[in-house]
């Protein structure tokens, strides 16, 4: 069996050193390619909505509006829906779906699946609004859904528990992701 020669071991030295600070300094957010080419984007409220979220809906436009100086949201009539609908158990609390042109962003779209149940308030065993539509805020800014262990406590985490309410707020990575896309 050949031995390691100290050529070989100064090689492996150089590239763990560099794979480990290539990791340490990876990008932690999902960033989908194209953009909105203005802004404010208006958000119009279906009649569907049911009045008690609009308070939540409000809340999580000016958490990323707070993340984020050249862009933000606010309400209007604008084609770019929120509403309610009830879509099955077989798909997720929240959906957004998006049109776009090439690298630019034409509208989007978001309905919260009433099949499940939901909280204002963060109770127990209930999907709570205000973090669903962070999250879904975040991909009508064009973020992605992440997926690794070290992500689970970040808005852009692909799932949430009944009564998880911290993703209200945004993690260091979120924001950097938002000023990546809209510095």
């Amino acid at each position: 069996m050949p031995k390691f020669g100290r050529r070989s071991a100064v090689c492996l030295t150089v590239c763990l050193t560099l794979f480990t600070v290539s990791v340490g300094f990876a990008k932690a957010y999902s960033y989908l390619g194209y953009k909105w080419s203005g802004y404010p984007i208006a958000i119009q409220v279906e009649a569907s909505w049911p009045s008690a979220w609009i308070s939540p809906l409000a809340s999580a436009m000016g958490t990323w509006n707070a993340a984020s100086s050249p862009f933000y949201f606010n309400t209007g009539s604008s084609g770019h829906s929120m509403y309610v609908q009830d879509l099955g158990y077989l798909q997720p609390p929240g959906k957004t779906y998006i049109n776009r042109s090439g690298s630019t962003l034409l509208d989007t779209d978001t309905v919260l699946n009433t099949y499940y149940q939901w909280s204002t308030s963060g109770e127990p065993n209930k999907i709570d609004v205000q973090s669903v539509v962070a999250h879904e805020l975040g991909h009508w800014l064009v973020l992605g859904d992440l997926f690794g262990g070290s992500d689970t406590e970040k808005t852009m985490y692909y799932s949430i528990l009944p009564g998880e309410t911290k993703k209200r707020s945004l993690e260091t990575d979120d924001i950097n992701g938002i000023n990546y896309v809209y510095p």
